[in-house]
């Protein structure tokens, strides 16, 4: 992991950055997974930490939400527009160089590969999945890839 002290980004950030993919918004907003729903409760009451929404992981998010009940997608707007620390940023421009790069790395889906890459473009320090090819296949030091339990322990012992 890179250090982003004292660094500017890509995105004029100083702060430790994050990208959560769609599972984790999912699982936490739905209760279906405590440690996920433990991650949105503070993330944004953390000072110093900053989370990166890509565009696709938006509209996937919301998607999945409204076929479960339209007030999750209300929460979950509430949360990305709502605090901050939350910036969606457009991923149309991600490199689809970088997108091969990570099909190159362990992430055979053109979804995980787009995800993986942009955590890698918006220079976040960290990619917080439940998704097994992440967690197990990915092979990446541009960044750490976490479950929710790992990053609300890495956040407590950190940041908070």
């Amino acid at each position: 992991m890179k250090s982003s002290a004292g660094s500017e980004r890509r995105y004029g950030e100083k702060d430790t950055l994050l990208v959560l993919d769609t599972n984790e918004y999912i699982l936490g907003l739905t209760q279906l997974k405590e440690t996920s729903t433990r991650l949105l409760d503070i993330l944004p009451f953390v000072e110093g930490l900053r989370v990166i929404v890509p565009s696709t992981v938006l509209e996937e998010t919301t998607r999945n939400l409204s076929s479960i009940h339209p007030i999750l997608v209300s929460k979950f707007n509430d949360l990305v527009y709502g605090y901050e620390g939350f910036r969606v940023v457009s991923n149309e421009d991600l490199p689809q160089s970088l997108v091969k790069k990570y099909q190159r790395l362990g992430l055979s889906s053109e979804a995980d590969a787009r995800i993986g890459a942009f955590t890698e473009w918006v220079e976040a320090d960290f990619l917080v999945s439940e998704n097994r090819h992440f967690l197990r296949d990915l092979q990446t030091t541009a960044y750490q890839v976490l479950d929710a339990a790992e990053m609300v322990r890495w956040i407590e012992a950190n940041l908070v």
